[in-house]
């Protein structure tokens, strides 16, 4: 069972036949190869597809040159972005330029203007012709079988006022009469569904071979993460306004005994936190633009984004709704605070803060520990994770792997005369060549297994390469043998991996009949592999087969030896550039290739701890705040203390008990929250590190000594003045 967001290229056109509801349709069939040849001159080249004319009237394709209603009318006619063009040809016109792709010749009818970082969907060459119905109908009898070739992306375009939940009943008869034909025969199922495009990006279901997504808890947790460090900046400057409401209290006194009301008051309070956070907000939009702009972040984080407030009216009402809402939070309880100071007791001097607006203070203090231990938590478990990831054992060898591109046929060629020549370097290891690589690429296709006595259709994913394949990755046998090179033909014997055997309940596998759908004489398993990661290490291992082909793939695979990098690489330039002298070098290491799959992770790591430092900075500033007016406040008693004969220490430890006390009711607090959190975020992996009691430990006391220096620091340095200079009255 499977899930694919590919479907037949015939699919499209019989839609739109049978159901007048849909105005257009639009196909993206990807290219086996990707190179194109102009004058001698060999670009690889990815986001290569066949599609139609109709492109144009279900997207927005901006050309800049060429004409929409005839550029893509014509087969062996293409058009291409406005980079692969500058490319090709440089300062001159594209425009009818013939080029070779895949060994046929191309007509350049249109350039069009790059497409925007974030599309859905992105192509880079449109050649006109995808595949239609002619196969499908080539006896005049319509061929099921077809139809679950998924082998290209279907678009349709809908008239408006469609009402798709209504359409999608009409899906039930039409795959009953076209899909079920083949289905019925193999005893399978099938079921098409639409997606909404405005959908793909968020959407969390699993699909094969699907496009690029967002992932929307990275930005529920950057979200929560953004929010709390404002609430944070809050509660800071709410317990700040509040704690030197004693310095305000004969300002506000007098202005009652002017004559200010107590609602014009709270409106002046409140005035004031408004205009502080807008004064935040123009600073912090110079501050974002200079980073996005002016500094390396977007290389750091690998990402790539612009900005774009001031283009984006929803982007900016939103953000100053937040920055009016902010100020609303941050002054509305020092308002109300502050205009209930009694007038006569602030003029004589003796108002002092009510034990009720203390205790408050200290429970938004606990409230920012909470939130900054348990994100400081939370960034150690995730780093936890991702140091795992990058560490745990795939099953085969991927630190010392060689890819070279030779998706073309020439290249492939020279397979034989390239292996040979680069195993009789001792730099070099092994050599083998195949479509698929270990760890990032895998095939899927139908076999027939043997079952009870007979065949039976079963789905499985598959990897094919020569005899050198397992030998080069490394990837060890748990029974029986692998392939010797003798074999003539690929579907005689094959090999399989511990999971297929446990799948298939075969206790025994060797010599059990496997064989492809259509192959009349099955062949047989000649061998178990170890089970490996074929895919990165969020997803399980799964059933795999393992297909002998001598013949030559996409990727020359190289293993060499870990200690002679830079030789096995000139060898292979040397080597390379004797074959195909006219062909560019292009390779990649494989483990570099293996780190790219945990990228989100690795950025959402990094996002999450520059947040933490904000949030653990903002709430030590705001501690900082308070402690020093508490020190303001009790100098005196700090001075007649130490003339009492206490000592240094003894007058810190008085001081950070309190401190200390919401500190590890922080900690008890946000440790499990942290916990609960960190294991629902790791049930985006298959495979989980233990999560650490140890690390949690650490935050914690990283937390309490932070805090204590910076609190005792504070309290040291006004206990080692002289008691005198507190004491004096005038």
């Amino acid at each position: 069972e499977f899930n694919t967001a590919y479907s037949a290229s015939e699919l499209s056109p019989m839609l739109k036949e049978d159901f007048p509801e849909i105005e257009a349709f639009a196909r993206f069939q990807p290219l086996e190869v990707s190179e194109i040849l102009y004058n001698n001159q060999l670009l690889q080249q990815t986001g290569m597809f066949y599609t139609d004319p109709e492109v144009f009237d279900v997207f927005s394709v901006n050309l800049l040159m060429g004409n929409e209603s005839s550029a893509l009318s014509n087969l062996r006619s293409a058009i291409i972005s406005k980079t692969v063009a500058d490319k090709l040809f440089g300062n001159e016109s594209a425009l009818d330029k013939t080029v070779k792709i895949d060994g046929v010749d191309m007509m350049i009818t249109g350039v069009f203007e790059d497409l925007p970082k974030n599309t859905h969907f992105k192509f880079d060459v449109l050649i006109s012709g995808a595949d239609g119905r002619d196969w499908a109908n080539e006896t005049g009898v319509f061929n099921s079988e077809v139809l679950w070739n998924a082998d290209c992306a279907n678009y349709l375009l809908f008239a408006e006022g469609t009402n798709i939940e209504n359409f999608e009943e009409k899906f039930a008869p039409f795959n009953e009469k076209y899909f079920m034909p083949f289905g019925n025969q193999i005893e399978g199922s099938h079921t098409l569904r639409l997606q909404q495009l405005q959908s793909i990006h968020y959407d969390k279901e699993a699909i094969n071979d699907d496009f690029a997504k967002g992932n929307p808890t990275n930005l529920i947790i950057f979200s929560i993460v953004g929010f709390a460090i404002l609430l944070l900046a809050c509660i800071n400057y709410i317990n700040l306004s509040t704690a030197r409401a004693g310095s305000r209290a004969k300002e506000i006194a007098i202005r009652k005994v002017l004559g200010t009301n107590v609602g014009k008051l709270k409106a002046t309070i409140l005035t004031e936190s408004l205009v502080q956070v807008f004064l935040a907000y123009a600073i912090s939009i110079l501050a974002v633009w200079l980073m996005i702009t002016q500094t390396p972040l977007q290389s750091w984080l690998g990402v790539s984004f612009d900005f774009t407030l001031f283009e984006n009216p929803s982007l900016l009402l939103t953000s100053l709704l937040i920055v009016t809402v902010t100020g609303l939070i941050s002054g509305l309880y020092p308002a109300f605070y502050l205009s209930k100071i009694k007038t006569v007791s602030a003029l004589k001097g003796g108002w002092v803060a009510n034990r009720s607006s203390n205790i408050f203070r200290q429970a938004l203090v606990l409230f920012q520990f909470v939130i900054s231990i348990g994100v400081l938590l939370s960034t150690m478990l995730m780093k936890d994770q991702i140091d795992f990831l990058q560490t745990k054992d795939m099953g085969f060898s991927k630190d010392q792997i060689l890819l070279i591109n030779t998706s073309d046929s020439i290249a492939q060629s020279k397979y034989q005369v390239l292996k040979d020549a680069l195993e009789s370097n001792t730099a070099i290891e092994k050599v083998t060549s195949s479509n698929f690589v270990a760890g990032t690429d895998i095939g899927q296709i139908v076999f027939t297994v043997e079952r009870d006595g007979q065949q039976v259709q079963q789905e499985f994913k598959f990897i094919h390469g020569d005899e050198s394949y397992l030998s080069t990755f490394e990837i060890p046998l748990a029974a029986g043998r692998s392939y010797d090179g003798k074999e003539t033909r690929g579907n005689q014997y094959f090999v399989i991996n511990e999971k297929a055997a446990e799948h298939l309940g075969w206790d025994d596998p060797i010599g059990k009949k496997l064989g492809f759908f259509h192959q009349e004489v099955p062949g047989q398993v000649i061998g178990v592999m170890k089970d490996f990661n074929h895919f990165s290490l969020h997803n399980p291992i799964e059933p795999l087969v393992f297909v002998f082909n001598p013949q030559p793939g996409r990727h020359l695979i190289v293993r060499f030896n870990q200690n002679r990098v830079s030789e096995a690489i000139a060898t292979v330039k040397e080597n390379w550039d004797e074959a195909l002298p006219n062909y560019p070098l292009e390779y990649s290491f494989l483990n570099d290739r293996m780190n790219v799959l945990y990228e989100a992770d690795r950025t959402q790591s990094k996002l999450i701890g520059s947040m933490t430092i904000l949030c653990i900075a903002i709430s030590l500033i705001g501690l900082t705040g308070l402690t020093s007016f508490n020190i303001s406040q009790r100098k005196k008693e700090i001075g007649i203390r130490k003339v009492l004969g206490a000592m240094t220490v003894k007058i810190v430890t008085l001081m950070f008990s309190s401190t200390l006390k919401l500190i590890v009711l922080a900690s008890v607090i946000a440790a499990p929250l942290s916990y609960f959190v960190i294991n629902q975020w790791l049930q985006n992996f298959e495979y989980q590190t233990t999560l650490d009691i140890g690390v949690i430990a650490f935050g914690i006391v990283a937390a309490l000594l932070l805090t204590f220096i910076l609190v005792g620091g504070l309290v040291v340095k006004t206990a080692r003045k002289n008691p005198v200079d507190s004491l004096r009255y005038e």
